[in-house]
């Protein structure tokens, strides 16, 4: 509903202000899928509208997933969840050439519209271009190119549009759906795991789907428009403008997993060798808790200090417990208060509650985190049972 406000308040109360071209009968309008890339921004896919009129000698694409870099401090923006991404309609010919050059394929859905929707449509792409309107908050999940191909015909079109989800044959959620497009990217994949929360584990909604780029694809090959009684394709024609699959082979990278079990198991063996000869290494239980509680307090951070929607209800302060950045300096003594031993028996107590949690896909986390937790418990265990223990 947010999005067909706005929809409708670029459409008519900007039309007292700017006149556009009428479009003739032989005017398209289509959505291009553009495939995923080498760079981690590019790992999802892209979408765009695609404007063509030749009595109009028109061909322009319309691409809401531009930044203006020169406005700076773009990384310190989007952690923020305030990053304004603008849209930039430019020559159809310069956006193809762009994305060929980077090996990604190109395929376009020429959409099933009657003259009246194809002017309603290019009338609200003109007036989001106008330079008051260009900028939105972008939101990866929520609010993202991909999602304006859904929104902007969606507006124009109202009920007559039908989505049907026969393509979906799987229930997934957000985070498995990014799972799914961040193959090659597995430590994005492990970032992202452990910053967003929960809200991303429950099911998807088939609109929700539509924030990857893929799923606009198949939804519009799939949907149906209402005309004169009956339904008619949304798509009338299908086109791959070009074809590259480079991106979408599995690169074998190292996966977190891996690493994270080789170090967890120098960690486990250092636990026992501590067991065994009855003492501490203080300086790992230091490093233990100001890590855990450094990136705790990061989450925190992200959970009430920005604008990210999807950052709240983050279980995984579970483990990186913020205040473990404080009592970390009481673990360098050698006889550290009686207090820090029942503190540790509460950190292990979280991890446990953790273990129920991702059994009952509260909050599903990521498969790196079970050699953490494993040693974070054998860790805590020792540490409560021995480490910190006094005769």
């Amino acid at each position: 509903m947010k999005h067909l406000f706005l929809f409708l308040c670029l459409t008519f109360s900007f039309k007292a202000f700017a006149q556009f071209p009428t479009l003739s009968e032989k005017a398209e309008v289509s959505i291009i899928t553009v495939g995923p890339g080498a760079n981690l921004y590019d790992c999802f896919g892209h979408s765009a509208f695609r404007i063509q009129d030749p009595d109009l000698g028109l061909d322009k694409a319309y691409n809401y997933g531009t930044y203006d870099f020169s406005e700076g401090n773009f990384v310190g923006k989007f952690s923020m969840g305030v990053a304004e991404y603008k849209l930039s309609a430019y020559p159809f010919i310069n956006f193809y050439n762009n994305y060929v050059q980077e090996n990604r394929w190109l395929t376009e859905q020429v959409l099933n519209l009657s003259l009246e929707e194809k002017q309603t449509i290019f009338n609200a792409l003109e007036t989001n271009h106008l330079p008051q309107n260009q900028s939105y908050r972008y939101d990866p999940f929520f609010d993202n190119c991909a999602t304006r191909m859904r929104d902007i015909v969606k507006g124009a079109l109202g009920n007559t549009i039908i989505y049907h989800n026969d393509h979906l044959t799987e229930r997934s959620t957000i985070r498995s759906l990014v799972d799914e497009n961040s193959y090659n990217h597995p430590w994005v994949d492990f970032g992202i795991d452990i910053a967003l929360g929960n809200i991303i584990d429950k099911e998807a909604t088939p609109s929700e789907y539509m924030y990857l780029p893929d799923y606009v694809l198949a939804a519009y090959a799939n949907a149906t428009i209402q005309r004169n009684g009956r339904p008619i394709p949304a798509v009338k024609r299908t086109t791959k403008l070009y074809e590259s699959d480079f991106y979408e082979k599995d690169q074998g990278k190292t996966s977190p997993t891996i690493i994270i079990t080789i170090i967890a198991v120098i960690l486990i063996m250092l636990t026992v060798k501590d067991y065994i000869q009855q003492k501490r290494s203080r300086f790992m239980d230091f490093g233990v808790l100001f890590v855990t509680g450094l990136l705790g307090a990061f989450l925190l951070f992200l959970w009430f200090a920005t604008y990210h929607a999807t950052t709240v209800n983050n279980l995984n302060i579970l483990w990186a417990f913020a205040p473990n950045l404080v009592v970390a300096f009481f673990v360098l003594k050698r006889e550290p208060a009686k207090w820090v031993r029942v503190y540790v028996r509460f950190l292990f107590i979280l991890l446990i509650s953790m273990l129920f949690i991702w059994l009952a896909r509260i909050q599903v986390y990521n498969t790196a985190m079970i050699p953490l937790m494993t040693f974070l418990a054998i860790r805590y265990g020792f540490l409560w049972q021995k480490g910190l223990a006094k005769d």
